[in-house]
């Protein structure tokens, strides 16, 4: 009889080696294709945002939708089911772009109601658009709105001048509107002073140390962080917030292009 051929045990190593080799060259090239398509669809949803909130005020006069949420509470419904209600808070009381639950952060069917009752869904009625799709599973809305656009009013002694209709826009195309702040629950509008060089809300940071936005016109845009104290104060290694933010490009980017103007310190 013939004898069968068969691998010796050398043989098999190299062949495991080879193979081990093969895959941290492919994973990691795997990995970023995996973000940069994460990152395209996340920058497809902030141009559908951004149209909606263009279309909101071409139907309204040009007056823009208010940053502010307001909350979602839940209350008795007829014949023992569940209803929710919107109620409004103290800062304001016209529509607001998408309201928040406060309750069980498992509710999937509450949060889906909040976005629902918004005054942006009539303009983009898929729930997905309003998060990124690097946002945990019971994230519903990752997306807010800054102060600059019709929200907090509280600079405007400082020089934080506050946009209300699409008339008072200059450029609209260098105008932020929306940022992707990452948060499980965003419940106002992001906040940047006008003013001094600190910040106030988190940097966030998602798809390669960096975040997306979407302007005054619609269009959306990724921008890479590139002061490394960004970076480190995002992920919670620096906490001055003043110190993070003093003569560093990031901050004077995201503060010109929601407030027209560069820092002023006194």
């Amino acid at each position: 009889m013939k004898k069968r051929k068969a691998f010796t045990l050398i043989e098999l190593l190299v062949v495991i080696a080879i193979i081990g080799i093969l895959l941290s060259i492919l994973i990691p090239s795997l990995k970023v294709a995996k973000e940069i398509a994460k990152r395209t669809i996340c920058l497809a949803h902030m141009h559908g945002i951004g149209t909606a909130w263009t279309l909101y005020a071409d139907d309204n006069d040009g007056r823009i939708v208010s940053s502010k949420t307001a909350r979602m509470v839940e209350v008795p419904g007829t014949g023992g089911g569940r209803e929710f209600q919107m109620v409004l808070t103290t800062y304001h009381n016209e529509p607001t772009w998408v309201a928040w639950w406060e309750g069980d952060p498992e509710d999937d069917e509450a949060y889906q109601a909040c976005i629902t009752i918004g005054a942006l869904f009539p303009y983009s009625e898929t729930i997905k658009v309003y998060r990124c799709p690097a946002g945990m599973k019971d994230q519903w809305r990752t997306t807010s709105i800054v102060d600059s656009m019709n929200g907090h009013d509280g600079f405007e002694d400082v020089g934080g001048m506050v946009v209300r209709k699409t008339s008072e826009l200059v450029n609209p195309g260098s105008r932020m509107v929306f940022i992707d702040e990452g948060h499980a629950k965003s419940t106002e509008s992001w906040t940047i002073y006008p003013h001094i060089e600190q910040w106030w809300d988190g940097v966030p940071m998602r798809h390669g140390e960096g975040t997306t936005f979407a302007f005054a016109d619609g269009h959306g845009e990724y921008w890479k962080w590139q002061d490394q104290r960004t970076v480190d104060f995002a992920n919670g290694l620096l906490t001055d917030s003043a110190a993070a933010a003093q003569d560093n490009p990031d901050f004077d980017r995201i503060q010109a292009a929601i407030w027209t103007r560069k820092p002023r310190t006194y």
